[in-house]
């Protein structure tokens, strides 16, 4: 046992050598709110961190404290090791889904701003779908509609977050992927129940990815089972599994502009954090879908 320690914490100073992200037990306070810096048009997070017991690493401590609101110093990455890390063309693109992709977006531009760095003008968070074995006309899919047009949930997909991560902070990601639960393994959301909120985690390879055995080590500790994405499961609420699927086999598709930096049911992330679709709509990372949810924002863009 000893031995399986230290080969754990060895694989994981490969990978990273600062302190973890600390968890969330709890969903972020509806208080939490972005600020927009007019000059280099950026939001900073507005959150209270956590400490934490738990580290990957087995003996990094997080540092506990807060990134406050209207702060004019450079957001750097809450972790005291992290440097900033902006998106480049080599990071990999995943994907984690917990029920409903409101709150799950807010979470993973949480974890951008705490792992990486990142701010209004870098965010690469988008809320979609995935993990379905079929696709629309044109290649949509789209959310539930009167016109049954391009359906995700008839298509066998869920609603998942994509994220652009460096390869060397994924396993940050996959703890913050996690943290999305609670010591049960229970979802924040256990109310919206299907195939639709089922919960999932796209990587490159799928279950031959590195990260995939620490992620079973991490979620066994929550009674979570981790699975091979086949496409088109059912709710994992019950089960409290994991579906862990193949980027390349099942691709992400972004969901419709309406959805993105939208508050949660329960959750009001202030007019600040929704601003961040028109800087996401300015930089050109997000655009008008052709589903019919968009329409009436197509008509208002005209």
């Amino acid at each position: 046992k000893t031995q399986s320690m230290i080969a754990r914490v060895s694989f994981l100073a490969l990978v990273a050598s600062a302190a973890c992200f600390a968890p969330s037990p709890q969903p972020l306070a509806a208080s939490k709110r972005f600020a927009r810096d007019s000059a280099a048009t950026s939001m900073k997070l507005n959150m209270q961190m956590q400490t934490s017991r738990r580290s990957l690493l087995g003996s990094a401590s997080v540092v506990a404290g807060s990134i406050l609101l209207g702060q004019t110093a450079a957001v750097a990455p809450a972790a005291a090791k992290l440097d900033s890390r902006l998106p480049t063309p080599d990071d990999l693109l995943i994907y984690v889904g917990a029920g409903c992709f409101w709150h799950v977006q807010h979470e993973m531009i949480v974890a951008e701003q705490k792992i990486l760095g990142r701010d209004g003008a870098t965010y690469t968070s988008v809320a979609g779908y995935a993990g379905g074995t079929k696709i629309g006309e044109q290649s949509k899919v789209c959310y539930h509609n009167m016109k049954s047009d391009s359906d995700y949930g008839q298509m066998g997909h869920t609603e998942v977050v994509a994220v652009k991560v460096p390869n060397d902070r994924l396993l940050f990601f996959v703890e913050a992927f996690l943290d999305l639960f609670d010591a049960k393994g229970i979802r924040a959301d256990p109310q919206d129940a299907g195939g639709e909120y089922r919960t999932a985690l796209g990587l490159p390879g799928g279950m031959s990815n590195d990260a995939v055995e620490v992620l079973k080590e991490f979620a066994g500790k929550k009674g979570m089972k981790v699975l091979p994405g086949t496409g088109n499961e059912a709710d994992t609420l019950r089960a409290r599994s994991i579906y862990v699927y193949d980027t390349t086999q099942f691709p992400f598709y972004a969901g419709e502009l309406y959805h993105q930096y939208h508050n949660d049911m329960k959750e009001d992330y202030g007019k600040e954090y929704k601003a961040l679709r028109k800087v996401a709509q300015e930089r050109g990372t997000l655009a008008l879908s052709q589903c019919p949810g968009d329409a009436k924002l197509m008509l208002s863009s005209r």
